[in-house]
């Protein structure tokens, strides 16, 4: 199986998954998914990487993608709390070839970006690995606010 630390960067295309609406909108034939939600707190963040880890294992997905899939969930998580200070809904989606997690907040719809990594400070890296890691991820704000999802494939070699 080809680990998703292999793919270049110049491979990630930043595409939805399912035309945009996160996972309640427009999930094609042949996905399944499971959803829950999870408070403001710091403790949720181990919460969403056992939910996580739940789904993908009930899903036979490979013991390497689901730990890379749980560190990138638990990321997430944190920054909405950190950031959004809002209830994040976690939902996790599969089809033959790939998982998908996103992470939805309530809060005001903050703009999500990249930084530059400051090797003098001891947080901001939760996007960088994301981007490392990932195959494919983005975001999405509305006015109920904001998605954030990556991908992790998960074909064999």
């Amino acid at each position: 199986m080809s680990s998703p630390l292999e793919l270049s960067r110049e491979a990630r295309a930043r595409a939805p998954f399912d035309g945009g609406g996160g996972a309640s909108a427009g999930l094609a034939p042949g996905f399944e998914s499971v959803s829950t939600v999870f408070p403001s707190v710091p403790p949720s963040a181990s919460g969403a990487r056992r939910f996580v880890g739940a789904a993908l294992q009930r899903w036979d997905i490979d013991q390497d993608v689901i730990d890379v899939a749980l560190l990138l969930a638990s990321e997430l998580v944190t920054n909405t709390y950190r950031h959004a200070g809002s209830d994040a809904r976690v939902s996790v989606l599969r089809r033959p070839d790939v998982v998908r997690v996103e992470v939805h907040d309530s809060g005001e719809g903050g703009h999500v970006r990249l930084r530059p990594l400051d090797p003098a400070r001891p947080d901001g890296r939760g996007l960088n690995i994301v981007d490392a890691l990932a195959a494919r991820w983005g975001s999405m704000n509305s006015e109920g606010g904001t998605l954030v999802w990556f991908e992790l494939s998960t074909e064999s070699a």
